[in-house]
C-alpha cells in the first residue's frame, strides 16, 4: 500500500491499484514462484499504467483547453453539463465537437480504439440530453 501511495500520491488511488494487484495474485496463484515479488511488480506496473494514462487525460484535456464564458446562458449552462461529465467521456465530447476532430483522431490522441470513442460520445450525448431535457 506504501509503495503504491508513493508513487501515485493518492491513498485511494493506492487502495484500488493494490486491491488489482492482489486479484491478480489470486488469479495466477498456482503458477506464480515467487508471490510477494510478483505483487510488487504488479503494483508498480499498474502505478504506472494509472499515471500514464492519467497524464494522457491531462494533455488532452490541455489541448481543448476552457473556453470562456460567452454570456448566453444556454450555452453556458450546457459547459456546466459537459463539465459534470466523467472525464473520459468529457474528453471525447470536447474533442469531437470543440476541436472537430473526426473519431479516428481522438482515438489516437486518447489512445484508445476507435469503437470506444464511438461508445463515450454516445453515452455523453445521452447524459446530456438527459440532463437538458430536465
Amino acid at each position: 500500500m506504501r509503495l503504491a501511495w508513493l508513487l501515485v500520491g493518492s491513498r485511494a488511488v493506492a487502495e484500488d491499484l493494490v486491491h488489482d494487484a492482489f486479484l491478480a495474485v489470486f488469479q495466477r496463484w498456482e503458477t506464480i514462484d515467487n508471490p510477494g515479488g510478483y505483487l510488487r511488480q504488479s503494483v508498480v506496473n499498474l502505478c504506472l499504467s494509472w499515471q500514464r494514462r492519467r497524464s494522457r487525460e491531462r494533455d488532452a484535456l490541455a489541448k481543448v483547453g476552457e473556453p470562456p464564458p460567452t454570456g448566453d446562458p444556454a450555452v453556458d449552462t450546457m459547459w456546466d453539463a459537459i463539465q459534470r461529465l466523467p472525464l473520459d467521456r468529457r474528453a471525447v465530447v470536447v474533442l469531437r465537437y470543440w476541436a472537430d476532430l473526426p473519431h479516428d483522431e481522438i482515438a489516437e490522441l486518447l489512445s484508445c480504439p476507435v469503437g470506444t470513442v464511438r461508445s463515450r460520445l454516445h453515452r455523453a450525448l445521452a447524459e446530456l440530453r438527459e440532463e437538458v431535457e430536465r
